[in-house]
């Protein structure tokens, strides 16, 4: 009977492993064949790289626009591809963790030289090596981390303390970066690091007008037609009468008249203004969705009862259980 159960808890344990296998097969889930910490920049013939949800160019693309040459990518693992001869890096691009082809990268000598090749692509209009100014801290979690580069993907500086909401930064050094975010070099008790602007007051401030002029641009386009119907509607006829010096029937009713045929042209302009206005806004929302969906894995496709893989070990395991119930009842 002892070899029974063991017999038994050694194909569950079996099966178990099978599942959860299985599982990462069929969900498109796969880490990296071990991990890293270097600094790529993208150098593509084509003027920039993609980056895919798995090791594979045929995988879900994460990216809306090419990563363009001259970024650095922080690579925390590699996947070999021996049968198309690539090597695949595993790195962070927009939130997103995926896997970019190496093969059209070059490796940065050191850190700097990665923030000096992005500093570089920002373009010297958007990089100012003698900022001066003060800012405060306004982060949303109360508190926010001093990088070793102007992005997360530097990594946070070691044995620094958090900076907490309202404490001074003296910025000494600004830059806007390629991928539109907005960082300064500050020093938090005697270390040099970058902080992200965004998170401050004054960074906040001066571009509130600019978000309010959005969303007024938004209030705009989206008047209803009977709203736009009553800002052209014309007097009646009757006002328009009085307000001029009695002419002649013929000539009244002639400057009286009401341009119904303007109304409704504007009417219609301003519906298919609102329509233009929301189809795309749908047609965004349906890609975020999409992207965000993709962000570390791919689901599978859904495949009929017997050609999934779970089916045929659980089938297996039934009768490697049954056979052994048989073996052990004849040895009795």
């Amino acid at each position: 009977m002892k070899k029974l159960a063991k017999s038994l808890l050694v194909i569950a344990l079996g099966l178990f492993m099978s599942v959860n296998v299985m599982a990462d097969v069929q969900t498109g889930k796969t880490g990296p064949d071990y991990p890293t910490d270097y600094y790529m920049i993208v150098e593509s013939k084509a003027g920039g790289i993609d980056i895919y949800s798995q090791p594979d160019l045929e995988s879900t693309r994460l990216n809306d626009e090419q990563i363009p040459n001259g970024t650095a990518l922080h690579i925390e693992g590699e996947v070999e591809d021996t049968e198309n001869n690539r090597t695949w890096g595993y790195t962070e691009y927009h939130g997103m963790y995926g896997y970019a082809p190496l093969d059209e990268c070059r490796p940065a000598d050191s850190r700097k030289e990665a923030i000096d090749s992005e500093l570089y692509i920002a373009g010297k209009d958007h990089v100012n090596y003698n900022a001066d100014y003060d800012v405060k801290a306004d982060a949303e979690g109360g508190s926010q981390k001093l990088y070793q580069g102007p992005g997360t993907k530097y990594g946070e500086v070691p044995g620094v303390r958090d900076i907490e909401n309202g404490e001074t930064l003296h910025i000494t050094q600004d830059a806007e970066m390629a991928d539109g975010s907005h960082w300064g070099v500050t020093t938090v008790d005697g270390t040099e690091g970058w902080v992200d602007l965004e998170k401050t007051e004054e960074w906040k401030a001066e571009h509130l007008d600019t978000v309010e002029e959005s969303v007024d641009a938004v209030a705009e386009v989206s008047v209803t037609p009977t709203e736009a119907a009553k800002a052209t509607e014309t007097p009646a006829p009757t006002e328009a009468a009085e307000a001029t010096e009695t002419p002649a029937p013929t000539e009244a009713a002639e400057e009286t008249e009401t341009p119904t045929p303007t109304i409704t042209e504007e009417a219609d302009e301003a519906e298919n203004t609102e329509k233009d206005s929301k189809e795309p806004e749908a047609e965004n929302t349906d890609t975020k969705d999409i992207r965000e969906a993709s962000g570390q894995n791919v689901k599978a496709a859904k495949t009929k009862w017997y050609q999934n893989p779970f089916t045929w070990i659980i089938g297996i395991a039934v009768l490697a259980v049954i056979g052994l119930l048989v073996y052990h009842n004849k040895k009795k």
